[in-house]
């Protein structure tokens, strides 16, 4: 009878902890995101779908968000969002590829995918 309720409290315990990692990745926005839709960018070129949650897993939230936790309003300020000098290129993935030493990190194919 014991093992019986050893099993039970152990099911139960791997199906709570399976619910707490499902609610915590609910809370990590999007997988994917489309910048050139969010954030109105206009050009020519293909949009990036950013991919959020694998720039999550190396990435602490406040590199790019206001909020520690993440979520939000990001920190840059985005006023030019045309053209190849934009502030999406100058003040939030350049600077970052740089700084993350990103093979091709400026290069347009590296994020604008066909």
């Amino acid at each position: 009878m014991k093992s019986f309720y050893f099993g039970l409290v152990l099911v139960g315990g791997i199906i709570f902890v399976s619910t707490l990692n499902a609610v915590a990745e609910q809370d990590k926005g999007p997988e994917t995101m489309d910048l050139k839709e969010r954030f109105k960018v206009e050009g020519q070129r293909e949009a990036v779908i950013f991919k959020h949650r694998m720039h999550q897993a190396k990435l602490e939230c406040i590199k790019c968000h206001v909020n520690k936790e993440g979520g939000g309003d990001i920190r840059f300020e985005l006023k030019k969002t045309t053209g190849i000098s934009n502030d999406f290129h100058k003040k939030f993935c350049w600077p970052c590829h740089e700084e993350m030493k990103v093979p091709k990190g400026k290069a347009c194919n590296t994020c604008h995918k066909k």
